[in-house]
């Protein structure tokens, strides 16, 4: 039996609009802005998604900071 404390992720599905203009966003290299619920807006560049987070990174000598798509309220393209 499942546990029930796990949820199940959908696929990223390609067809849906917003997967595409991000995926967009990615292979342009475009900063954005994502502001995320009950903490700081965070800028940068979207370098990969999945079904569960987004990759951002802040500047190019540091680690990406993944963001929980649950704790996104708003993305923006800054270019």
């Amino acid at each position: 039996m499942a546990d029930p404390n796990l949820m199940e992720t959908a696929p990223l599905d390609p067809s849906l609009p917003g997967v595409r203009l991000l995926q967009s966003w990615i292979r342009e290299q475009l900063a954005i802005s994502v502001d995320v619920i009950g903490s700081e807006r965070i800028e940068g560049r979207l370098i990969w998604q999945d079904p569960e987070f987004l990759a951002i990174e802040r500047s190019p000598a540091t680690r990406p900071t993944l963001i929980s798509r649950r704790q996104i309220s708003v993305i923006r393209a800054l270019g």
